[in-house]
């Protein structure tokens, strides 16, 4: 002990009053102050007034008042309480400090800086030796990118690294990312997220079991139960795992993966073994499928190997073998472009290689084949196919009592077809047609399926067998 006054106070018949430059110490351990109380006997100490205690490379406090047990080697400070191990600075209005274990606890309330992170909380506790902090109840971490609210967090001064468990939130200007497990390392920008974890973001919500996530490069990993969900185009996905890349828009769900769309009618169900959603900087949104695609709505079913669907635009597009049904009609061609409007078949493009056909009874089909067609709908069905190239038609003609009287053949460059409830009303041949109108029984064999005849019923996708993707 050192003072320039040591007195002895009658109010105190154990203690020894010191004042003016007092110093104590113990073990390493030295204590400044204005004044103190000695109670030599009971090897213990009260201190006022610019309470200074330090331990060298272990940590400096400051306060007002301090009460210090020289056998416990505990030490209480109150009022302005300051604490540093020289990276973090403690603010709190009580605190104690165990110098063997080099612990610290408060709890009522207190206030924490480590460089760019602010951090408060009622509870906590400081491992010196480890330089990890415990906190609990209201727990709030503050940084220039994020604002994170827990009800439990440890957090490592060292590597900057925060855990926290039970309900979690982080906000940030991009998104909100919820969890009740995980770990964020400040420092990196690295997290991870488990236990009812999600991440919304404008209109979308991520959900999945766990997700890591890297704030740097934007790029997050997402796994097990994943969902995808976008409440403006009312589009869900699924899938067990996913890759976001935040810089570019896009989002890539593997793992049978499955896209529901929901409108006030019908729901389209659409699987692939890869679905990619993209955004561009404009706001159009492109859903692509690939390969093995296929989707299912009460209207029309496909199978192709690629598919995008542009939100934006309402329009799909169908690549590498595709094929549509849409009620008793199956179309083929190098490229099909689905265009919708309110929610229902509007038109369709078909490119090179163009096909149209539908059963009839026994092998009988009408046909219509062409280089390209445009076919427009009304009420989800075949109403008009335009064909340009290479124009070919068979098609069987029924009296009004919907007997079958004759095969019409026909060869031309270009055809326009009028069809009602898939049957065909009326047909216009522009450009030196060729072939006619055959008796039933007398239409040759050989121009029964026109050259690029297919039929794959199939491989026509059942609602049931997409369902099985969804999650229990």
């Amino acid at each position: 002990m050192r003072a320039e006054v040591i007195e002895y106070d009658q109010e105190f018949v154990d203690a020894e009053r010191v004042k003016g430059n007092v110093q104590f110490k113990q073990d390493g351990v030295i204590m400044d102050c204005d004044s103190a109380y000695f109670f030599r006997k009971d090897n213990r100490l009260e201190a006022y007034g610019d309470i200074y205690i330090r331990q060298k490379d272990t940590f400096n406090l400051w306060g007002d008042y301090l009460e210090y047990d020289g056998n416990t080697k505990k030490a209480l400070v109150r009022n302005n309480v300051r604490m540093t191990d020289g990276e973090m600075q403690l603010s709190t209005n009580a605190i104690e400090y165990d110098v063997q274990s080099k612990t610290a606890y408060y709890v009522n309330g207190g206030d924490i800086v480590n460089g760019s992170d602010r951090l408060n909380s009622r509870v906590g506790h400081y491992y010196s030796r480890s330089k990890v902090f415990s906190f609990k109840d209201s727990v709030k971490l503050r940084n220039v990118d994020y604002t994170m609210f827990s009800d439990t967090l440890n957090y490592n001064s060292n590597t900057k690294t925060a855990f926290f468990h039970g309900p979690t939130t982080i906000v940030s200007d991009e998104n909100t990312i919820f969890c009740r497990y995980g770990w964020y390392d400040t420092r990196n920008n690295t997290s991870q997220f488990s236990k009812g974890a999600w991440i919304a973001g404008g209109t979308n919500k991520l959900t999945a079991d766990s997700f890591v996530y890297n704030r740097n490069t934007g790029v997050g990993e997402a796994f097990r139960n994943i969902s995808l969900v976008d409440t403006v185009e009312k589009v869900k996905i699924y899938g067990t795992y996913g890759i976001t890349y935040r810089l570019t828009g896009k989002t890539m769900v593997t793992g049978s993966p499955i896209a529901v769309q929901e409108s006030e009618d019908d729901t389209l169900y659409l699987v692939a073994d890869t679905l990619l959603d993209q955004r561009s900087d404009s706001g159009e949104r492109v859903l692509n499928a690939f390969p093995e695609t296929r989707l299912y709505r009460n209207d029309i079913q496909g199978v192709c190997d690629s598919l995008a669907y542009h939100f934006t635009d309402s329009f799909i597009v169908m690549l590498g073998v595709p094929i549509l049904w849409s009620d008793s009609s199956q179309i083929t061609g190098d490229t099909l472009t689905i265009f919708r409007k309110n929610g229902q078949m509007d038109r369709m493009t078909v490119r090179k290689n163009a096909f149209i056909n539908s059963y009839i009874e026994f092998d009988h089909f009408n046909q219509i084949d062409g280089r390209d067609m445009d076919a427009i709908f009304g009420g989800n069905k075949l109403k008009e196919v335009d064909v340009f190239g290479n124009g070919q038609s068979v098609y069987y003609v029924q009296d009004d009592d919907s007997a079958y009287i004759g095969v019409s053949h026909i060869i031309c460059s270009n055809m326009k077809i009028l069809l009602h409830q898939n049957k065909v009303e009326d047909v216009k041949y522009y450009d030196s047609p060729t072939g006619g109108l055959y008796p039933l029984n007398d239409f040759p064999a050989e121009h029964k399926k026109l050259k690029n005849f297919v039929w794959f019923p199939e491989r026509r996708p059942h609602r049931d067998e997409l369902l099985k993707r969804l999650p229990e």
